[in-house]
């Protein structure tokens, strides 16, 4: 599992894995008291969470991120 982390504030934009459509990603919420989890799986198997706490976002996912050379992230196929 690979594991980031983003400030409140920063800018990480990551680009969606070769998704044509959204009803092809399987997306689930939970909101808990100390944070709001997403979870999103998509149709070539990228399992990715996004953890958002008061100060940061912890981004957890099966697939190493890749820095774009336009300053983006995409996940390693």
């Amino acid at each position: 599992m690979f594991n980031y982390s983003v400030n409140i504030g920063e800018k990480l934009t990551i680009k969606t894995p070769n998704v044509k459509s959204l009803s092809d990603i399987k997306i689930e919420h939970k909101q808990a008291s100390d944070c709001i989890i997403n979870h999103s799986i998509y149709p070539d198997g990228t399992d990715v969470t996004f953890s958002q706490l008061c100060d940061k976002i912890i981004i957890s996912s099966n697939k190493e991120l890749i820095k774009n050379d336009d300053g983006t992230y995409s996940f390693k196929n």
